[in-house]
């Protein structure tokens, strides 16, 4: 629009331009039409002398006055003419200037307009850039949120499809487990089933035993008894016998009444294996043991039995498996004397 402008405010110019050479050509020749005339050349040839008749003269010169008066009119109205063409000109020019000052003023504006529509161009260019950079800076941002969204919902599966396995495997193991756990309860309840079984076995057996026992310990009761009166007799006999041969057999060393270490040995082996046999449970003593003090008739019977040191318990059932022992009798007199009053250190075995 601006250069719209400029031309218009160009073409009025040149205009005003030709319009004032053109004016100015016509007044030039205007006037050098009507002077050339009447001029003379002063200084040209000398002019022949010629008679004039007087009535001529004065024809020639109200012709002459004529001529100048309307040539004055003519210059009159010439002037006039110039004068007014001056005056139009000068309101052209004028008009022509307001014209060109309004082109101007117009101009002015258009380039203030123009600057601040270039001004809004520019402001709209650069929310335009702004906003675009903003969306693709959002659009940055929106792919890195749906970047990270979708890494994060990776992981999320990767960690949800773990915890899964992880959860049927713990649910694999613990029924396992349970599965063991119920055979080895079931076992558990078969072997408690069999030892119960086992144990009532076993105390019907021990019941037998005692039942057994206590008969026997009866009748080895009653046996004892006459076996320490005929232990009594013997012994009396064996004193009175004794105090006869001086004591000899008594003073003798074991080692000059036939008694070898490994007869003596042997004698001690076979009690200690005879309380064995009469011991229940010995698994529960092992490592202990108990000190017996043993006095025997000639003939293996048990006389008395006491416990010097060791387990009270192991003790208690150490003499109990005793009284209900059957010992062998000592193959003669020398041996007799040997083990009649025995120390065994029993251990269960």
């Amino acid at each position: 629009m601006a250069k719209k402008i400029n031309s218009r405010f160009s073409l009025a110019l040149t205009t005003s331009i030709v319009l004032h050479i053109g004016l100015i050509a016509v007044l030039g020749y205007s006037a050098w039409q009507y002077s050339s005339p009447y001029s003379g050349d002063v200084k040209g040839e000398s002019i022949d002398a010629i008679m004039i008749d007087s009535s001529i003269m004065s024809e020639q010169y109200q012709r002459q006055l004529q001529h100048q008066l309307t040539s004055q009119q003519v210059k009159q109205k010439q002037q006039q003419q110039i004068e007014q063409q001056a005056k139009e000109l000068q309101q052209k020019q004028l008009a022509e200037q307001q014209r060109l000052k309004e082109l101007e003023k117009e101009r002015l504006l258009a380039i203030e307009k123009q600057k601040q529509e270039a001004d809004a161009i520019a402001k709209a260019q650069a929310e335009k850039q702004r906003i675009q950079q903003e969306a693709e800076k959002a659009k940055a941002e929106l792919e890195a949120q749906q970047k990270q969204a979708l890494i994060a919902k990776q992981k999320a599966d990767e960690e949800a499809k773990l915890r899964a396995q992880k959860e049927f495997e713990e649910r694999q193991r613990l029924e396992k487990e349970r599965k063991e756990a119920e055979l080895a309860k079931q076992q558990a309840i078969a072997e408690a089933e069999k030892a119960k079984q086992e144990a009532e076995k076993q105390k019907q057996l021990l019941e037998q035993q005692r039942l057994n026992a206590e008969k026997e310990k009866q009748e080895k009761l009653k046996a004892e008894q006459d076996a320490k009166q005929k232990a009594l007799d013997e012994q009396k006999q064996q004193q009175a016998l004794d105090d006869i041969l001086g004591g000899l057999t008594s003073n003798v060393p074991p080692s000059q009444q036939g008694v070898s270490t490994a007869e003596l040995n042997q004698f001690k082996s076979q009690i200690h294996n005879a309380i064995s046999n009469k011991f229940i449970n010995p698994k529960l003593y092992s490592g202990k043991n108990c000190v017996l003090k043993i006095q025997l008739a000639p003939d293996g019977l048990l006389l008395n039995v006491t416990a010097e040191e060791g387990d009270a318990t192991l003790c208690r059932e150490a003499i109990s498996a005793t009284k209900l022992a059957s010992f062998p009798k000592p193959k003669n007199n020398q041996l007799y004397q040997q083990v009649k009053n025995l120390t065994i250190d029993f251990r269960p075995k």
